[in-house]
């Protein structure tokens, strides 16, 4: 049975991973069917799903930090089990031959 246990941080070289950056660009920039909204414009500010009425992605307001960059971090574990043996064949008999 083997155990393994990793921890992986990546620090990006961009500001554009989760697409929160400087400001919002604004709903006249997204040109948008009232039966199918367009998706860019949809995800740029999820606050729309809270309160319809007043979202906060308003053109011109602050998004996010665009002087740091974006950074994941990663847990990883994992199980193995053997599950035939594994017998070492005796190899000094076959020497003795020679």
């Amino acid at each position: 049975m083997n155990l393994g246990i990793e921890i992986a941080n990546r620090l990006t070289l961009t500001d554009h991973l989760d697409d929160v950056s400087t400001s919002y660009v604004g709903s006249d920039k997204f040109p948008t069917d009232p039966m199918n909204p367009n998706p860019g414009y949809v995800l740029q500010d999820r606050s729309i799903e809270i309160d319809p009425n007043n979202p906060l992605g308003r053109a011109g307001k602050q998004r996010g930090n665009s002087s740091t960059k974006d950074q994941y971090m990663m847990l990883l574990v994992n199980i193995s089990i053997q599950l035939k043996t594994y017998k070492c064949p005796a190899y000094m008999s076959d020497f003795q031959n020679f």
